[in-house]
C-alpha cells in the first residue's frame, strides 16, 4: 500500500525514464494488491481505471480487474472500456488483448466468445493476434489445459485461417511447434493437432512448411 500511494503522481503525463519507472512501480504494486481480493483492493483499482489520465494505468487496473474474483466489477470494466474506446481500433485490439490473457479458469470460453463479437474480424490480422494469437501464445495456465482443448482451438483457427491468410497462420503455429518441450502428456496432444493439420487438404505452402518442419 505504501508503495502504491508513495508513487502517485498529479503531474502531467510525460514518458520520461523517472514517470516510467513511478508508473511501472505503481502498477505491480496494484496488481499484488488485487491478489489479496479486498474491497479496499478493488476500490483503488476501480478509481484508477476510472479516472486514471494515461492508457498504461488504465490498462494495467482493467487487467487487475478482469483477473480477479469480481465478477460484477468485471463485466462493469469491459463494457465501460468498450463505450469508452469502441471507435478507436487500436485500443480495442488492447481491449481484446487483455480478456484474451486473463488467468481465471475457463477464458477459453470467453476467447470463444469475444470471436462472435462485431468488433472481431478473422480476416484482420491485428484482430486474430489480439484474441488467437494472444490466447494461446501469453496465456499458458488456459492454453495448456489437461484436455488439450486449447491446442484444437488453435489447430481448428490455423486451418480455418490457411483458407483466408496462409501467412498469419503459419504465424500462428508457434505455440504448438514448441510440442517436445513440454511434458509427454502434453507433448502427444500438441503433436496430434500438428498432424491434424498437417493432413487438412489444400494447406498452404506456408502452413505445410512450419507444419511439417516441427514434426521432423
Amino acid at each position: 500500500w505504501s508503495v502504491y500511494q508513495a508513487n502517485q503522481s498529479a503531474e502531467p503525463y510525460q514518458p520520461t525514464a523517472i514517470q516510467i519507472a513511478e508508473r511501472s512501480l505503481k502498477n505491480t504494486a496494484l496488481s499484488y494488491l488485487m491478489l489479496l481480493e479486498t474491497d479496499e483492493a478493488l476500490q483503488a483499482c476501480w478509481q484508477q481505471f476510472e479516472q486514471s489520465g494515461n492508457m498504461t494505468d488504465v490498462i494495467t487496473a482493467f487487467a487487475s480487474l478482469l483477473n480477479s474474483p469480481f465478477e460484477e466489477e468485471k463485466a462493469k470494466a469491459i463494457n465501460a472500456f468498450y463505450q469508452r474506446w469502441q471507435h478507436e481500433a487500436l485500443v480495442v485490439n488492447q481491449w481484446f488483448m487483455v480478456q484474451a490473457t486473463c488467468t481465471r479458469p475457463g477464458n477459453l470460453q470467453r476467447v470463444q466468445e469475444l470471436m462472435l463479437h462485431p468488433a472481431f474480424d478473422i480476416k484482420n490480422p491485428n484482430k486474430v493476434r489480439a484474441v488467437i494469437g494472444a490466447f494461446c501464445g501469453q496465456n499458458a495456465v488456459n492454453f495448456h489445459q489437461v484436455d488439450g482443448e486449447g491446442y484444437r482451438f488453435l489447430a481448428d483457427q490455423i486451418i480455418k485461417l490457411n483458407a483466408l491468410n496462409p501467412q498469419v497462420a503459419s504465424r500462428l503455429l508457434g505455440p504448438l511447434t514448441k510440442w517436445k518441450t513440454y511434458t509427454k502428456a502434453s507433448a502427444d496432444l500438441m503433436k496430434a493437432e500438428l498432424e491434424r493439420i498437417k493432413a487438412e487438404p489444400n494447406l498452404s505452402s506456408d502452413v505445410y512448411e512450419v507444419v511439417t518442419k516441427s514434426l521432423a
